[in-house]
């Protein structure tokens, strides 16, 4: 008998209603709804991914000078007794510097 009454009162409530019709512009803001939470979507994930670079560049760079670390200082101190240690140390670091500004240019140029 319960049931009945809540098919009653289900029938009821549902013959009183106006059909509800969507407004003129319902597919325009449903897409846009759902553009702007894939957008939020798509920065949540870039966010992640340059969260995820970090650390593991951090973890890498950290592991490279634990188990290299003394190696890295005794050639750092052998360059700097010896005049002629710089003879190959100044080209490179010109040429890291240019490759890195010449990266930076391109990319730049590329993605206007």
């Amino acid at each position: 008998m319960e049931q009945t009454t809540k098919d009653r009162a289900l029938m009821k409530a549902l013959a009183q209603k106006e059909p509800r019709q969507l407004p003129s512009n319902f597919a325009y803001v449903t897409m846009r709804r759902i553009k702007e939470e894939q957008r939020t979507e798509e920065r949540r994930q870039h966010k992640l991914a340059i969260i995820t670079m970090i650390a593991v560049t951090l973890v890498g760079v950290a592991t490279l000078l634990y188990l290299l670390g003394d190696v890295i200082w005794q050639s750092l101190v052998s360059i700097s007794l010896k005049p002629d240690g710089f003879a190959l140390v100044l080209p490179t670091l010109f040429c890291l510097v240019f490759f890195a500004l010449l990266n930076h240019w391109l990319s730049r140029h590329r993605t206007a």
